[in-house]
């Protein structure tokens, strides 16, 4: 079944680079995460062709890998930041002594008095609110930036919505433009991770830019920001159209005012791959195999149930004469004590141990949410030398795995709360 997808979508060029990259793997290894700084400069480049006048900010959580951040401060890209820790992962990373450091937004609505004293400790002026008793919490703790206050959007075609716990409604955005003694420069927003609906950019950027924009000046506070926040998808395709049906409404906000967003998926998703090994295999209850990976839910893997993803996997031949195997339905679960610890279960292509399985577009809330349950440590992470396919191709891989296998079930028990 993997070959039939490669051959359909992809050329022997590509099989032979991963089987390259698998070779450079040392014996010990059983799973290994492969950063791209190349893919992350190419949506980087993009994100500029695609919207030029729309900043990014990173959203560090979605990947803090040192080499990703490293890659975007060397291109000059800006951070939003939700803990002491990221500010300090970005810090250490350090900046090229002829470019200016990164300018880090701390954009959690909700912070405690330590984080407070800190941030203001390690120079970082602007931060995000959405409520009157989080200014007044400022205000007490003698903060000496501004903020920008978060509004409650429509997000309900999201991935993972955000506003049954974040934003302010129209009324509390009243209460804190009359009442807040911080001064509140921008007006932010988030759509929800994973948006799908173009619509909610466009209701969520009038609203900010707008309604947002007047009652704030209604009230004395001189706001100059916009930030449309996060959700953008990394498939280059599904990223132009979306920015093209809202490209009227971003153009409609006044030249004077700075835009700005917060990408995380759609830079990280592309940024690394994962390789990992098939350790053991026994027969299936009801026929078919049993496998286990050197990877769990706990780890990599944890962004299915987190983050509701269904990743593509190929099995990477071991030789150009590598054959088809046959189909079975089959389980694979991750390597650690749970028997929950389910990854996938379907028709799929028969594995023997020591199969290596690629996984393409595996950067977002991955590394960031994996832990090391049952002693089990996270994947090696190493650099691309140019053999990845590009994100474009690794799409279309993806694409065409989910085409092919569009009754695969995978372990996605986490709900979102609406």
């Amino acid at each position: 079944m993997a070959k039939n997808i490669f051959t359909s979508v992809f050329i022997d060029t590509t099989l032979k680079n991963l089987r390259r990259i698998v070779s450079s793997f040392s014996s010990n290894s059983g799973s290994v995460s492969v950063v791209s700084p190349i893919r992350i400069e190419s949506q980087l480049s993009l994100w500029k062709k695609t919207i030029p006048n729309v900043s990014p900010y990173y959203a560090v959580k979605c990947n803090p890998e040192p080499l990703v951040l490293q890659t975007l401060i060397k291109n000059e890209v800006n951070f939003d930041c939700a803990s002491l820790r990221e500010v300090k992962e970005v810090i250490s990373c350090g900046h090229p002594y002829d470019q200016l450091p990164p300018d880090i937004l701390y954009a959690h609505p909700m912070k405690s008095h330590k984080d407070i004293h800190s941030l203001g400790q390690m120079n970082i002026k602007t931060t995000v609110v959405d409520s009157l008793e989080e200014c007044e919490k400022l205000t007490e703790a003698k903060w000496s930036g501004s903020a920008f206050i978060r509004l409650a959007v429509d997000d309900k075609d999201s991935k993972m919505p955000f506003s049954s716990k974040f934003g302010a409604t129209e009324k509390e955005l009243i209460e804190i433009a009359k009442y807040s003694n911080i001064p509140i420069t921008g007006v932010s927003f988030h759509v929800g991770s994973g948006c799908e609906n173009p619509l909610q950019y466009k209701k969520a950027i009038k609203f900010a830019s707008g309604t947002g924009f007047d009652i704030l000046r209604n009230y004395f506070h001189l706001p100059k920001v916009v930030d449309i926040g996060g959700g953008f998808s990394s498939d280059p395709v599904f990223f132009k159209n979306t920015m093209k049906s809202i490209k009227n409404e971003l153009d409609e906000i006044p030249r004077n005012r700075t835009i700005i967003a917060e990408p995380g998926r759609f830079i990280a998703q592309p940024s690394q791959d994962l390789f990992v090994k098939v350790i053991a295999k026994k027969p299936g209850k009801d026929g078919g195999w049993r496998y286990v990976v050197d990877e769990s839910l706990y780890g990599y893997f944890s962004c299915i149930p987190f983050d509701h993803q269904k990743p593509a996997w190929f099995r990477v031949p071991e030789s150009e004469y590598d054959k088809g195997r046959d189909v079975n339905y089959s389980i694979i679960f991750g390597r650690t004590c749970d028997s929950l610890d389910v990854i996938a279960k379907g028709l799929m292509e028969d594995l023997e141990v020591g199969d290596w399985l690629y996984f393409p577009l595996m950067g977002a809330y991955t590394s960031a949410t994996a832990s090391e349950f049952n002693g089990f440590p996270k994947p090696e992470v190493k650099k691309d030398e140019g053999l990845l396919p590009t994100t474009d191709d690794a799409w279309s891989m993806v694409k065409e795995f989910h085409r092919v296998n569009s009754t695969l079930q995978y372990s996605n028990t986490l709900v979102p709360i609406l």
